[in-house]
């Protein structure tokens, strides 16, 4: 959104432009792991820019790419949300040296209370949340963290997930991390992979809801936006993801993409 100053002057920006810089995807592996292929999108005013999430370790040159399209480097990046304390969403964080860092406060100490080796939990980072006394700022749902931009209960996934919603945009944005991982969980209010079951069908039914009321579009953790049109969930453009396969010593690379 763009708007004159008071002199007719140059336009500035009034409210945030939402740009993916990594679409996820809702892939499943049973015999290598999670494909941890999460959503990474900016909210940029002009002023500050905000990324919710910040991926899986092997991100990295992907989120450079990124930002390097939109003409900016990691040290532009102002805020940094997390939506929750998994690996796929969180390891990256500390490339982002300029930023302030929001952590759901419970969710960190909830996080900080598992065993190491808890799966999806990544001890380290962690660790290094609770280790910085600057640059971390803990979160509470229900909280305007920063201009326009509110943290939202959404747990059922983990205990104390956090989703965000802002209306400083040019549509109303809701970042719903992995409280909806992907279109089959918001078509069918159902959740995949979740630690309470039933909070999940509770998040996912009230996430549909302020996303009917609000005409918005919704940002799953590993899938692409989606939006709702007659009761039916739609993506915003379609999935993809570019796969090659290295078959036998013969034939090279094969593509094994997926649509």
């Amino acid at each position: 959104m763009q708007v004159q100053d008071s002199d007719g002057g140059e336009a500035v920006m009034s409210g945030y432009r939402a740009r993916p810089l990594i679409e996820g995807f809702p892939g499943k592996s049973s015999t290598h792991g999670a494909f941890g292929w999460s959503s990474l999108w900016l909210l940029d005013d002009g002023e500050r820019r905000v990324l919710v999430d910040t991926g899986q370790p092997a991100y990295i040159p992907l989120i450079h790419d990124g930002l390097a399209r939109l003409g900016l480097t990691a040290d532009d990046v102002t805020d940094v949300l997390l939506t929750h304390m998994h690996w796929d969403h969180v390891s990256n964080f500390t490339m982002f040296g300029s930023a302030t860092v929001w952590v759901g406060e419970q969710e960190l100490a909830w996080a900080a209370e598992q065993p190491a080796g808890t799966k999806f939990i990544p001890d380290l980072h962690v660790q290094e949340l609770l280790r910085r006394s600057e640059g971390v700022e803990r979160m509470s749902a229900g909280q305007e963290i920063l201009p326009g931009i509110h943290a939202v209960a959404s747990a059922g996934h983990t205990p104390h997930h956090l989703a965000f919603f802002t209306e400083r945009a040019e549509q109303t944005m809701l970042f719903a991390g992995d409280a909806v991982k992907n279109i089959h969980e918001l078509a069918t209010l159902r959740a995949d992979s979740s630690m309470d079951d039933a909070q999940s069908t509770r998040t996912i039914d009230r996430l549909r809801s302020l996303l009917a009321d609000t005409s918005g579009v919704l940002v799953p953790g590993h899938d692409t936006g989606l939006v709702l049109a007659d009761g039916e969930v739609h993506r915003v453009r379609p999935q993809r993801a570019d796969i090659g396969y290295f078959a036998d010593g013969i034939t090279g690379e094969q593509d094994r993409s997926i649509d």
